[in-house]
């Protein structure tokens, strides 16, 4: 038997149809995503961002229940998330659902992946 909760939510999303204004700023975007690790009840141990030429970044924070991360695309409008927190104490879908209020108009689909358990996957998506 195992003496701590084997469990965690993974939160993968593709976000896309952003107004190019938005999806290239890194300032807003890290904001957003810091904010929502906050909100979700998670601790930031530390974030990196690395940009890409001609456009692009990524951005990665460590987590003290794992991590979020985002890979943005400008020329197409769009951008890829993760988040995965262990155990229950934390909500990483908070995280996506700030990221895509502070984007904007746009359209998305998230899936909610249950770990550590049976396996049970939700998807949602708005276009």
């Amino acid at each position: 038997m195992l003496d701590f909760d084997f469990s965690g939510t993974h939160v993968i999303a593709d976000v896309y149809d952003i107004e190019p204004q938005a999806v290239s700023d890194e300032s807003r975007i890290v904001a957003a995503l810091a904010e929502g690790i906050t909100r979700s009840g998670a601790t930031i141990c530390g974030m990196q961002t690395k940009r890409f030429e001609p456009a692009g970044f990524t951005a990665m924070f460590l987590l003290s229940e794992s991590h979020v991360s985002v890979h943005t695309y400008p020329d197409q409008n769009s951008l890829f998330f993760d988040a995965f927190t262990c155990g229950s104490r934390c909500n990483p879908e908070r995280v996506i659902d700030h990221l895509i209020a502070a984007l904007g108009e746009c359209s998305h689909r998230v899936e909610i992946i249950k770990r550590g358990g049976p396996g049970e996957i939700y998807t949602r998506t708005a276009a």
